[in-house]
């Protein structure tokens, strides 16, 4: 489920075919990472039913060293729970179940607006059908737009039905929220905030919800971006 965290959202980099969407709001998301950008550097802390981890992400490093964990409920890592948790983050790199998307990923012709006021306006896009991911197809997506300057400052992941993605578990609900800081002179929009519930059965019987918010902080450029390994 850590990918399911951190990301997910968008909606394309070609003007005509988001018709349905104001020119500012096209600008923005030709330019708007569901994901943190390649090339940085940053400090998560996860909490998760009560359980609290901190782990740095650096692409300069070799693949298999890009995530670190620095901290399990306040304490530091031992040597045993260091090298299980990088045996883990080798082993999900790898992943293609996603809860997050790329900027193509979305089907600009189902944009729809769904509340505007005079500051904001809230818009809801579903991913192409043609997107070979089985879990984009069961995903819809609503971005926070801010009005003046025009930015994203939030979207939102929903699941629109049940789903199974592996034989033993059913995704009954799930949202993923993020929060975006503005975007500077030296920086692109950052993720500031994750927050993601979920929902479901596991082994058919077991009921399970979790809540999981991530935080991002201590972002800074790598001097070389790796090219992989770089999702939660």
């Amino acid at each position: 489920m850590r990918r399911v965290l951190p990301v997910i959202f968008l909606c394309l980099a070609l003007g005509a075919s988001a018709a349905g969407l104001p020119a500012p709001y096209r600008a923005v998301l030709a330019k708007l990472s569901a994901d943190v950008p390649r090339g940085w550097a940053y400090t998560t802390t996860t909490t998760r039913n009560g359980d609290t981890s901190v782990e740095r992400f650096d692409p300069a490093r070799p693949h298999e060293e890009q995530w670190t964990l620095l901290a399990r409920n306040g304490q530091p890592p031992t040597a045993t729970e260091a090298a299980r948790y990088r045996s883990y983050r080798v082993t999900t790199s790898t992943s293609t179940l996603r809860a997050t998307f790329e900027r193509g990923d979305i089907d600009p012709a189902t944009a729809e607006l769904v509340s505007e006021d005079d500051a904001r306006a809230v818009y809801r896009c579903k991913f192409r059908q043609d997107v070979d991911d089985a879990m984009l197809n069961h995903l819809e997506l609503t971005l926070v737009f801010r009005k003046e300057p025009a930015a994203v400052e939030k979207f939102t992941l929903y699941l629109t039905e049940p789903f199974s993605p592996v034989l033993g578990m059913k995704m009954q609900s799930l949202t993923v929220e993020t929060t975006l800081s503005a975007a500077t002179t030296e920086s692109p929009a950052l993720p500031r905030e994750s927050l993601s519930r979920f929902h479901g059965r596991v082994l058919f019987f077991k009921s399970v919800d979790e809540e999981v918010r991530v935080a991002y902080s201590d972002f800074r450029r790598a001097e070389t971006a790796a090219t992989d390994g770089r999702r939660r």
